[in-house]
């Protein structure tokens, strides 16, 4: 009974890693997606050789498959969470938009949605000055900051209040990177940030930029419905990864 119920696991989870997989590819493409893909493979490998496992190991990866699922069904809550919290005061003297993903030189749903919050943002407050942020990344031919100031610019933004930070190419970079540019900017060091990134994002953003001892306020971005499976578990990854290295 037990080996059935966890054969069971492993297939739904690894069909559901792939599929997730399988969407993001068609409507997107961000750094990190390979992660589900390996993990469905993975399960699914399970799937089949579980049977041929002794009875230790079967009851070892048990224990790792229940600790795991544990896990990302409370970062789930932890993520959502975080994620609905916009504590913007409209009064920020800058507004830092987090990159995401080009495919080529086209900016890809995540990312235009970011940029869509940033354009509200500015609608309540106009003074703001704008860094967007991300250097160039796989299948990208572009920086992901020249992009999203183009589309700012397009949208009516005047380019001589947007910054460019070109250089980052994952989130922890976004943040010490900005922090570098913010303290130029304005000598005084007191200046005051809001944050615009995705939704499912903005937990693990919070905790990069007081790692960079850059204090933001949040306006997150919703997420597609259809990228919230592989955005939530690429997410629930990358969290182990920064905690590790903190």
């Amino acid at each position: 009974m037990k080996m059935r119920l966890f054969r069971s696991l492993y297939l739904v989870t690894g069909i559901l890693c792939l599929t997730a997989t399988m969407l993001s590819v068609i409507f997107t493409l961000a750094a990190g997606d390979e992660i589900v893909l390996i993990a469905g493979i993975l399960f699914l490998g399970l799937y089949f050789f579980y049977p041929r496992l002794t009875l230790f190991y079967q009851r070892i990866l048990g224990i790792l498959l229940i600790g795991l699922g544990t896990y990302m069904i409370a970062m789930f809550f932890i993520i959502g969470s975080s994620g609905a919290k916009n504590t913007a005061t409209f009064t920020e003297d800058c507004a830092l938009v987090l990159g995401n993903g080009l495919r080529g030189e086209r900016i890809l749903p995540t990312l235009q949605y970011r940029l869509d919050k940033c354009l509200e943002y500015v609608q309540h407050n106009p003074k703001a000055l704008i860094i967007v942020s991300g250097g160039q990344g796989r299948g990208e031919t572009i920086a992901e900051s020249k992009a999203m100031k183009s589309y700012l610019v397009s949208k009516g933004i005047d380019a001589g209040k947007i910054i460019e930070e070109n250089q980052s190419k994952n989130t922890r970079q976004n943040m010490q990177y900005s922090k570098i540019l913010l303290d130029s900017l304005f000598t005084s060091g007191r200046y005051s940030v809001v944050c615009i990134t995705s939704d499912f994002h903005a937990f693990r953003a919070n905790k990069l930029s007081k790692k960079a001892k850059l204090l933001v306020s949040h306006y997150n971005s919703k997420t597609v419905w259809y990228l919230y499976p592989i955005a939530y578990c690429r997410e629930t990854l990358s969290i182990i990864k920064m905690w590790l290295s903190l």
